[in-house]
């Protein structure tokens, strides 16, 4: 097989002459026009793909090909027009067409093929001879080669049935046993010789049944093993025996309800019902002293995040606005998080509803770093975006006392918000952060609890928080004791920032030249270190002096904090709240699977597509805009995570394509499973308009709650109609001005034969 690199060497060498796919003496190779041709046809191969992989990604569902007539574009049918260019697609299509030659020739050559010229006047020694040469060719002993190891003659079967077992008894098939199911199999003997005294017959099938259906043998949660308390330090490995076989443990429901919150969730631990928030299995929970309840999560925080499993729990949707309601009757300030990527479906509209008048909210965007910068007023753009989409749910612009980008994941703009909150908020009160579901409050607060920001002495002493793609993890409040932010120790903390900013700016140079360099999207994203200035005395000890590391875990203090001492009497608490339901957004319609397939976990690439009037474009299957009426095309940029394919149709055809390829792998979203599909919301749609303002700038974007967003742009004063659908119709917003109304303009060349462009820039950099 011949590589990329061995083409370029073969190109290179000067003064070598070919044979070319005619036969002909060809030119010297660095200067022939064909002489990618001439490879290709000589050798065959001229990627690092083989041919088995290409004809492998080549093949596609025979429903969505069916279909193809009626669809314009298709990511399913047409990727490899935008990931691959015209060469590699032309080499791929001369190497499966190279493939089936050699398939048809080695069956032209190896292949026997008799020719019996039929003779009148003789027909019956025409069929003796052609009967005779078949029965030769039959009866040829042929060695079966194996390559390349060896060649094997013969064969020997082996008996792997067991010595007491008999073939009469064997009545459903001969199927040989292993050491497996070998007991099983003993086991189904004596149940059949038990009911054929009762004059009652017992299958295999009938008992391998009913042995799946027995409820101490139940396997729900495949990721998760069955013995998985084992994990725990404080389980009794003594304790260990077959008489329980879930996953969930043993309940007990006589038992009380502790007064120690789980350190992942803030649910209260106990092990009366595994259905409730806060459950732990008797195994775990019962005879253990508060000292050691307070190192322990709950049983779902545990799944989720050693097994990446979640459970459902029974919670009330109104009870997490009961929990804030405790806002508007103290003093206190909220960090309000919204998510960069779902706003504002990620905004609470009754949000206002439990603050004070006199409550200062700082508003955080969280995920900065899954958005393209598009222009050099990136920043200042999204923040006002922000604040506007804040300021329509009715909280008052004097309220909003900072706007700050930050991403909790890789850490960007933490420290800048530490800042502020020591300038702007000092030590005046606690710290309620607030928002819906999944926009990272969690993760905020971790950030947080690791930082300046947190006591120096209760850093080690507080459990981090339970972070997931699942909604709602955090069940109840969460606190950590805030550090007061004296001069001195702001002084202290002015002098670490200022050291470390040389080493930031020169981390920052370094990814912009990588990312200019191989034009990788990932060295353009935002991320930030967040440090610490101040250490427990304990820990600069350790550090100065290594031989003591023993003594000082020895002596360390246990994990769990009384929050009635003294030292934190009076102290200011920053607090993680659970996050409220938004009826806008569509990650409660979805199943794991499918979550994480939706939510983007890297910076976002942009795509544009041609749109025409009467055409429709899906978004995965859980988003769809249709041009109705309109002067000329459009350019949609589409916003979303990668694994979200797009479909363009005519919207004739829309509802009926859309039916069908639900069917199918080629929606990705929902999940094409028969039993999934019954419990699949019908589209919703909200008619929109709006007029366009040039071709290289987007006027709005169409909000598909969760699934992402689309940009419209349109020739100047043109208008546009348009009719957006989402599962219930659920968060549909045309958004204006648009958020990254610059990045149209980054897109690539035009791909030939489909309404898309290639990848372009992606990123804006200087």
């Amino acid at each position: 097989m011949l590589s990329v690199n061995n083409i370029k060497l073969i190109i290179s060498t000067s003064g070598t002459t070919w044979r070319n796919y005619t036969g002909n003496t060809c030119c010297h190779l660095r200067t022939c026009r064909n002489r990618y041709k001439c490879l290709v046809q000589t050798f065959g191969y001229s990627t690092k793909h083989s041919v088995k992989e290409d004809v492998a990604a080549s093949s596609v569902d025979p429903r969505v090909e069916a279909l193809r007539e009626k669809l314009i574009y298709c990511d399913y049918l047409d990727r490899q027009k935008v990931r691959i260019g015209y060469m590699k697609r032309f080499f791929l299509k001369k190497k499966i067409e190279y493939t089936e030659k050699q398939t048809r020739n080695h069956r032209l050559i190896n292949v026997p093929v008799y020719s019996i010229l039929l003779d009148k006047r003789n027909d019956e020694n025409n069929d003796s001879l052609q009967k005779k040469h078949t029965e030769a060719h039959l009866t040829k002993s042929v060695k079966s080669v194996h390559m390349p190891y060896a060649s094997t003659d013969k064969y020997s079967s082996v008996n792997t049935l067991s010595n007491n077992s008999n073939k009469d008894n064997f009545d459903e098939c001969a199927i040989p046993l292993n050491d497996k199911y070998k007991a099983l199999y003993d086991k189904y003997l004596e149940e059949k010789k038990l009911t054929l005294s009762k004059g009652k017959e017992l299958t295999l099938k009938d008992y391998l049944e009913k042995t799946d259906t027995d409820p101490l043998d139940k396997k729900d949660l495949p990721n998760v093993p069955l013995h998985w308390m084992v994990d725990v330090e404080q389980y009794d490995d003594t304790l260990l025996d077959n008489t329980w076989l879930s996953n969930y443990g043993t309940p007990d429901p006589n038992s009380d309800i502790s007064s120690i919150p789980c350190g992942g969730c803030g649910a209260l631990l106990h092990c009366k019902d595994h259905a409730l928030p806060g459950y732990l299995p008797s195994e775990l929970f019962l005879k253990k002293s508060e000292k050691q309840l307070r190192i322990m999560i709950c049983q779902r925080c545990h799944f989720m995040k050693y097994y990446n499993t979640t459970l459902e729990v029974k919670v009330s949707a109104d009870e997490y606005p009961k929990l804030l309601k405790v806002i508007k009757k103290k003093k206190c300030a909220v960090i309000l998080m919204v998510d960069l990527t779902d706003f504002p479906c990620s905004i609470w509209p009754e949000i206002n509803s439990v603050l004070h008048p006199l409550t200062p909210v700082f508003v955080v965007g969280n995920k900065i770093d899954l958005l393209p910068q598009d222009s050099p007023h990136f920043f200042t753009h999204i923040k006002e975006c922000l604040t506007k989409a804040v300021e329509n749910t009715g909280i008052k612009k004097e309220k909003i006392r900072h706007t700050a980008l930050i991403s909790a994941k890789t850490g960007y703009g933490i420290e800048e918000l530490i800042n502020k909150l020591h300038t702007l908020w000092k030590y005046k009160g606690d710290v309620y952060v607030i928002g819906c579901t999944n926009v990272g409050k969690s993760s905020l607060f971790n950030a947080l609890l690791q930082s300046d920001y947190c006591k120096v002495k209760a850093v080690d002493l507080i459990q981090r928080a339970t972070i997931s793609p699942w909604p709602g993890t955090t069940l109840n409040l969460l606190k950590f004791p805030i550090l007061n932010p004296l001069k001195w120790r702001l002084y202290l903390r002015m002098l670490r920032l200022k050291q470390e900013q040389q080493y930031k700016y020169a981390e920052e140079t370094l990814r912009n030249h990588e990312f200019k360099t191989t034009r990788n999207i990932k060295y353009a994203t935002l991320q930030s270190h967040i440090g610490r200035t101040f250490q427990s005395k304990s820990k600069i000890k350790v550090q100065n002096d290594l031989f003591s590391e023993r003594e000082y875990w020895t002596h360390m203090p246990h994990f769990g904090f009384d929050e009635t001492k003294e030292e934190y009497k009076y102290s200011r608490w920053c607090y993680d709240t659970p996050g409220t339901i938004q009826p806008d957004q569509i990650l409660d319609l979805l199943t794991t699977p499918e979550l994480l397939t939706v939510l983007p976990t890297e910076i976002i690439s942009p795509r544009t597509f041609i749109l025409k009037a009467n055409h429709t474009i899906f978004l995965g299957g859980i988003g769809r805009l249709d041009y109705l009426e309109g002067d000329s095309f459009i350019r949609c940029t589409i916003f979303s995570s990668r694994e979200l394919p797009v479909t363009v149709t005519n919207t004739v055809d829309a509802d009926s394509i859309y039916n069908e390829l639900l069917k199918t792998k080629a929606f990705v979203v929902p999940e094409s499973d028969p039993d999934r599909l019954k419990h699949w919301p019908a589209l919703g749609f909200k008619e929109m308009e709006v007029i366009g303002i040039g071709k290289n700038e987007s006027v709005a974007d169409v909000v598909l709650s969760s699934a992402g967003w689309i940009a419209i742009t349109g020739e100047e004063n043109e208008r546009v109609s348009l009719k957006a659908w989402t599962p219930q119709g659920r968060g549909l917003y045309l958004r204006t001005p648009a958020l990254l109304k610059k990045s149209v303009v980054l897109r690539g060349l035009r791909v030939s034969d489909a309404p898309t462009y290639k990848e372009g820039r992606q990123v804006y950099k200087t």
